[in-house]
């Protein structure tokens, strides 16, 4: 496969055409019925004037014709910026810094219920008057989470496409030909569009999508497959599902946040196979895993083939050749990006680590997963954030019976002589991401715990 090639003939066109490509709600698509959609839809769009170095937002929706629309427009080199429609409604809203499409592309906007899956649905193309042709070699855009502040636009090249491909094959475990892999992550995210498509697009393996983003439709979904791929929000209701409901199943991979300790015990003792993790960033794409589960929850893995990795003052940097970043004039110098995740490496299995994202100065070998842990073992306790380090915050949500004093006892009790909090924040719920990821940034969780009033308490000592 060649930077020329890597969308189109080489990696759609290796498998054979009755050989089943993707299934979803009890529908199966071939190879070849793709590659025919594939080749239907560019014919189309090429009508309305998309061509190389063409702009084009995508609007995606839970559908097959989303998969292939994205084939279509890479074919005709166009750059995809992918969106996620929000629920309901068609938006042509451009994230801040972000550049304006010259055409938007949006898939069933007639329908009532997005989230639910659909064969096929109907595709409008709509031209922008002030819209800027692509710059640069980037032939996808997507936005970073925006758990430490405004959402990034970050561009990826082919080049950097297929190096994914090529460190995710290397990788003990990774799916392979002939495999049903369940991929319940959204496709606008990078591991589920990257580590799940497009790698069982290469390898000649069957990608299984859910009926609905439910917990039915997610154990449904894995029921009959080899290969899970979801984060940990997904792994809840299959830890708990019945043992013998998947029983095909020999790789579960967690990504895209921190896993809980208590859902991989539990997954574990019911199916007998271990969650692994897959850690990366949207910029650098995967970077670290352990598709095996052998480490335990804390530890990402080892950094994948092909990844140049270091610790800096406890924080980890990841080697980035150009700058991921469409929009930002900052020189990009000696191609170390910081991933602000707070780390540990082991000398001897360089396995990574991961004990929170680094805020303000200070300690940085202090373990702010650690802490996280801890206080959700509490009984009245929801959900928690700790940032740090120095001081240490815990934002925390859980019931009204909280108390400071109780909370500080806990938190010296399990965490033993390690560092604990120096201020509790109580908060009724804690501010979530789009994607449902646990907001990680001071000033939303400030906003967040003033507004409405008296929504939280604090105590310092």
């Amino acid at each position: 496969m060649t930077q020329r090639s890597w969308w189109g003939a080489e990696l759609l066109g290796r498998h054979a055409d009755d050989m089943v490509w993707a299934r979803a709600a009890d529908r199966e698509v071939t190879f070849g019925r793709m590659r025919r959609e594939t080749a239907w839809l560019a014919n189309v769009l090429e009508q309305y004037g998309i061509r190389a170095h063409s702009t084009v937002a995508l609007y995606a929706n839970a559908s097959f014709t989303h998969l292939w629309t994205l084939f279509a427009l890479w074919s005709l080199g166009a750059q995809v910026v992918l969106r996620e429609t929000p629920p309901g409604r068609w938006s042509p809203d451009v994230p801040p810094g972000a550049q304006p499409a010259q055409f938007s592309v949006s898939l069933g906007e007639s329908r009532r219920r997005p989230d639910d899956f659909v064969d096929e649905c109907e595709v409008l193309v709509r031209r922008h008057s002030d819209g800027r042709p692509k710059a640069g070699g980037h032939c996808l855009v997507q936005f970073s989470s925006g758990t430490t502040g405004r959402p990034k636009a970050v561009g990826r090249s082919p080049r950097s496409l297929l190096a994914e491909l090529d460190r995710l094959t290397a990788v003990d475990g990774a799916p392979h030909h002939g495999e049903r892999v369940a991929v319940l992550e959204p496709l606008t995210r990078s591991f589920g569009l990257i580590g799940g498509v497009l790698h069982s697009l290469a390898v000649g393996a069957t990608v299984v999508l859910p009926a609905a983003r439910t917990a039915v439709a997610t154990v449904r979904a894995a029921a009959d497959a080899h290969v899970v791929l979801g984060n940990p929000h997904h792994f809840r209701p299959l830890a708990w599902a019945e043992p013998g409901e998947l029983p095909h199943l020999r790789l579960a991979v967690s990504s895209g946040d921190a896993l809980q300790p208590e859902i991989p015990a539990v997954f574990h003792g019911r199916h007998g196979v271990r969650v692994g993790q897959a850690y990366g960033t949207t910029e650098t794409g995967l970077v670290a895993a352990d598709l095996t589960g052998r480490f335990d929850p804390a530890v990402v893995g080892v950094p994948v083939p092909g990844a140049r990795t270091r610790v800096v003052g406890g924080v980890l940097e990841v080697h980035v050749p150009e700058s991921p970043y469409l929009y930002d004039d900052t020189p990009w110098t000696g191609g170390w990006m910081s991933t602000r995740d707070l780390v540990t490496c082991d000398p001897r299995t360089g396995a990574l680590r991961l004990r929170g994202r680094v805020q303000g100065v200070g300690d940085t070998s202090v373990d702010l997963l650690r802490i996280e842990s801890v206080l959700r073992a509490h009984r009245h306790i929801t959900d928690a954030v700790v940032l740090g380090v120095g001081p240490i915050e815990a934002h925390v949500a859980g019931s009204a019976e909280l108390d400071g004093e109780d909370l500080r006892s806990w938190c010296h009790r399990f965490l033993g002589g390690a560092p604990a909090p120096d201020r509790y924040h109580l908060l009724r719920e804690l501010p979530r991401t789009a994607n449902g990821k646990a907001v990680r940034d001071r000033g939303v969780l400030r906003r967040h715990r003033t507004h409405p009033p008296g929504a939280c308490r604090c105590i310092s000592w």
